[in-house]
């Protein structure tokens, strides 16, 4: 009688126990936020969307190689150390300049950003997540085109780091050096754009067309 009492009392302790962990579980899945952000893609390639792109790919490309010739010409003048500052002070003035001469909007974007300005908002981190996947599958990353809360086009292309660029965005003390580092943590104690690798999406750029409507998502 003993033996049965002892019997009954443990499966009532294993049945509670796992109506505790199921509940738990069920307390946990309800506590995990539920990121019901959605991204519009654009899918047709009808000339419209092929306009986009090529219009798109082209600003990108003046874009990169004005920042590009900027960089070289501070690193000469005041050194790599300064021209840290100059790059971040000055990249989106020159960016400005190309995107009021195209009638477009031109941003850098980067989850780990060194200038807080070039945050992702909800839509635009869900579509560099998208980009993280892609290269992590080994999968060629592509040019995308979402419509914004306008119905605006905006054409995203991933910005991917070469060596050079780990100067200033590697691993301090390895690929980049040491004074840089010390530079870089001087100036911008909230930096978030380093420890990056050769080959790997540091952000993306976004155009957004803004005299083109194509409908509100």
């Amino acid at each position: 009688m003993k033996y049965l009492l002892l019997i009954i009392n443990i499966t009532i302790a294993l049945v509670f126990a796992s109506c505790s962990s199921e509940n738990n579980s069920t307390e946990k899945q309800k506590s995990k936020p539920i990121d019901n952000t959605k991204v519009s893609y654009v899918y047709q390639d009808d000339a419209q969307t092929k306009s986009i792109k090529n219009k798109g790919a082209t600003i990108v490309k003046i874009a990169t190689i004005n920042l590009g010739k900027a960089l070289n010409r501070a690193v000469k003048e005041e050194g790599a150390e300064n021209a840290i500052d100059f790059c971040n002070h000055n990249a989106i003035s020159i960016t400005d300049s190309l995107a009021n001469a195209e009638g477009v909007t031109i941003r850098r974007l980067a989850k780990k950003n060194r200038n807080p300005e070039n945050e992702t908002n909800p839509v635009e981190s869900k579509i560099y997540k998208q980009y993280i996947v892609e290269w992590l599958s080994n999968k060629t990353l592509k040019s995308k085109i979402a419509i914004n809360e306008n119905g605006n086009p905006v054409y995203y292309k991933p910005i991917i780091l070469n060596k050079k660029c780990l100067t200033c965005h590697g691993i301090p003390g390895e690929t980049m050096p040491e004074n840089i580092a010390a530079k870089i943590k001087e100036l911008y104690p909230n930096d978030k754009a380093i420890d990056f690798k050769d080959k790997q999406p540091r952000g993306m750029w976004a155009v957004t067309f803004n005299k083109i409507n194509i409908g509100k998502k």
